[in-house]
């Protein structure tokens, strides 16, 4: 994705209200992108590019609009397809079918211009993954390249995971890396246990994405 496309998603995303708020998804697209720039310095995000950055970003302002009044509106009666989900929080597979719909109108490719399948592919998978472990594909959009969506989306469930509550606590997040696993070193404003709690539980994807363990902690300080 381009910056013009980025900041095309940020805007529909605010139509929703970013579901949860401005706050919260600028705090995890941040949180997201760090992620994703200290992965790509300890050489663990191989043929990323600047564009899945970007995508990445896109994603995680628009990741939670399916939890918004306007999606509640806009996605009843729901499709057939949708009546399938079996997630008791549905809001990623929510998010997943307004994408979906904005970006096949007419009115899309006018505001985003055209999109590579790739950059497309990503950004829809990221909006479903995040909430959900089960990484199925929809019929409706072909999964382009699972192996750059699992890394996308398993850094943004993390991403997510540190702003669970919503509560900004998160100051930010450092890496390390050995052999066999990856140590995620978290920094609060105050107080964060559940926000390390939700962030360990979610760090599925990403583990076995990059083949490593992975392990979150909160750096304590005097």
């Amino acid at each position: 994705m381009n910056e013009a496309q980025v900041r095309a998603i940020e805007l529909l995303a605010q139509e929703y209200d970013f579901g949860w708020g401005s706050l919260h998804a600028h705090k995890v697209a941040d949180l997201a992108t760090s992620i994703f720039d200290q992965l790509s310095s300890l050489g663990l995000a191989a043929g990323m590019t600047l564009d899945d950055r970007r995508t990445l970003m896109a994603a995680g302002y628009a990741h939670d609009i399916g939890a918004s009044a306007r999606a509640q509106i806009e996605t009843s009666p729901m499709p057939g397809w949708i009546e399938a989900f079996t997630e008791p929080d549905r809001h990623g597979e929510m998010a997943f079918y307004l994408l979906h719909k904005r970006l096949s109108t007419s009115s899309a490719e006018r505001l985003l211009g055209t999109l590579t399948p790739g950059d497309r592919s990503s950004l829809l998978y990221c909006l479903l993954w995040h909430a959900s472990p089960a990484m199925y594909v929809l019929d409706i959009e072909p999964l382009f390249d699972r192996s750059r969506a699992l890394l996308l989306a398993g850094i943004l469930r993390v991403a997510d995971g540190l702003d669970c509550e919503h509560r900004l606590r998160v100051r930010d997040v450092q890496i390390q890396k050995a052999s066999a696993w990856l140590r995620m070193l978290v920094r609060h404003f105050a107080p964060a246990d559940e926000e390390i709690a939700r962030a360990k539980e979610k760090s599925d994807i990403l583990s076995m994405a990059l083949c490593l363990r992975v392990f979150v902690q909160q750096i304590v300080e005097d």
